[in-house]
């Protein structure tokens, strides 16, 4: 083969040491500064690709051949003095692996910067009025309808092995089965955790209580104690209900629905025996109105009765005819009395 001209020589000291460092054998401390700066340069790359990519896979003696062809196309009466097959094919094998080390280091430079861009969360919120009943879908095909008074924040997409939304108010969730993502509602008092289920979630920030009604699979009841960490916990099957009280701290269960945990949805009420402090306030709750007492010994009156889509007038009017008790609204507010012989 004759010789090929390039307008530059490489000198035979950078010939042995490059070809050293490529074969891995002796120091390359005593090279030039130019020459270790150039090595120092594909050796940083190198290095902080790790093993994203290997070039176990690159073809030496094809990468060789190329480099003829291109070769043997210059023609400019540059000169360069070859050196030995095996160094120029390990040269040639470092440039192809190079090329994808700096590939791969700039995919891993990439994909940090896109871990570090922070999911948009979304929100929901319901006023004050019962017309204001609010269905909305999550991410993963999940429903929640909201009560008034409430709002509901969750991420444009679950990522990772969590489906985590906050909640502040009540709603009721039908949660689409996932056996390898848990679905968990933060509250501001207690977390709620499930695989696949439908339960109401009561956690209004004014109230001492979280309640949980769980219609349908398993619900797992944890309280948040001071500093978010994880304190009391029920686990509560279908059908049953637990509850935080908590300024007390204590977390307790029933083997039963709440009679009226759903009044919010379908405005059907059912009173069996109960206190009237008690009916009044699911009529609150159902309504979104006040009710208040101007004796407190009306609240300890039992009351029975069925009540099913009916306005909250009506309603009002049968529990004072049946008492006896006098009525008047202010605004949104309805005063119960005493009538006076």
């Amino acid at each position: 083969m004759g010789k090929m001209h390039f307008n530059d020589t490489i000198p035979p000291v950078k010939e042995t040491q490059w070809a050293a460092f490529l074969n891995g054998e002796p120091d390359i401390s005593d090279a030039p500064n130019q020459g270790l700066e150039k090595i120092d340069g594909f050796t940083s790359v190198w290095e902080q690709t790790g093993n994203n990519f290997s070039f176990s896979e690159a073809n030496p003696d094809q990468a060789w051949l190329t480099l003829q062809k291109k070769i043997a196309k210059t023609d400019n009466g540059l000169k360069l003095n070859l050196f030995n097959r095996r160094i120029l094919k390990y040269a040639a094998l470092i440039v192809v692996a190079l090329g994808v080390g700096f590939i791969a280091y700039q995919t891993v430079q990439n994909k940090g910067k896109q871990s570090e861009i922070p999911v948009r969360m979304v929100f929901t919120q319901t006023e004050a009025h019962p017309s204001n009943l609010t269905l909305i879908t999550l991410p993963d095909g999940s429903t929640v309808k909201i009560n008034a008074s409430s709002r509901i924040e969750f991420p444009e997409s679950f990522g990772g092995g969590i489906r985590k939304v906050k909640l502040s108010g009540e709603a009721y969730f039908e949660v689409v089965s996932d056996m390898a993502r848990p679905f968990i509602i933060e509250t501001e008092n207690a977390s709620v955790e499930v695989l696949g289920t439908s339960f109401n979630v009561s956690a209004y920030p004014i109230s001492n209580l979280v309640e949980v009604n769980v219609k349908t699979g398993k619900v797992k009841l944890t309280q948040y104690t001071e500093g978010k960490s994880a304190g009391k916990t029920t686990i509560l099957p279908a059908g049953s209900r637990g509850w935080l009280k908590v300024a007390e701290g204590e977390i307790s269960q029933a083997g039963m629905l709440a009679p009226n945990y759903s009044s919010w949805i379908t405005k059907e009420i059912s009173f069996q025996r109960t206190p009237l402090a008690e009916a009044f306030s699911v009529l609150e709750n159902t309504y979104h109105v006040r009710v208040k007492m101007e004796n407190s010994e009306i609240g300890t009156i039992l009351y029975t009765a069925n009540f099913a889509d009916l306005k909250l007038d009506y309603i009002v009017q049968v529990i004072a005819r049946t008492h006896n008790l006098n009525v008047k609204k202010n605004g949104d507010e309805i005063i119960f009395a005493r009538k006076v012989n």
